[in-house]
Parts: C-alpha cells; structure tokens; sequence
C-alpha cells in the first residue's frame, strides 16, 4: 500500500509531486527507506566501497509531478530575506 506524500522539486524542473514513502512499521529499514552496505574486494578482502541498498517497502521511483512552478517564481520565493528582529533597545 502506498503512503503518498507533497514534495517540492527543484530539478529537473521546478514542480510539486506526489511521491511515496517509506512504511513507518517496517522491520527491515524501521522506515528509513532503506540502508547502506560497505563490501569488499573479493581478491584482497579489503574495503571497496559502500553501496545503497533500497527496501521492499518502498518504491523511490514512484513519483507524479502535479504542478510545474516556473522558475522565476522560485528564483523570487528563494531571494526572500526573512525580517530580523532584536530584543535590544532602539537607542
């Protein structure tokens, strides 16, 4: 069963989508999405790297964009300075 959730998207394009999420209750990732494993060379038995490894739980691919945003609403939105108050006294 699907857990769907908003999201906002910057790239490609900037877009709202609907995406699915992690099971909270899952026991294989505990609603994480997934884990990372470290493996080794198989000559050597040294450290080769890390790799992602996804749960059954969970679909990362499952997307639907909604709403496309064009950029320049974004671009403004993200210029947005957020006002800056003090406790201090004025003089």
């Amino acid at each position: 069963m699907s857990r769907m959730r908003l999201r906002f998207n910057v790239w490609p394009k900037p877009a709202i989508e609907l995406t699915d999420t992690p099971d909270p209750h899952c026991p294989d990732c505990q609603g994480e999405g997934g884990w990372t494993e470290d493996y080794g060379d198989y000559d050597t038995g040294e450290y080769a790297g890390t790799e992602d490894v996804w749960c059954t739980c969970w679909n990362p691919d499952q997307v639907r964009r909604l709403l496309p945003i064009p950029r320049w609403i974004v671009r403004h939105w993200l210029s947005r300075t957020m006002p800056v108050y003090s406790d201090e006294p004025l003089f």
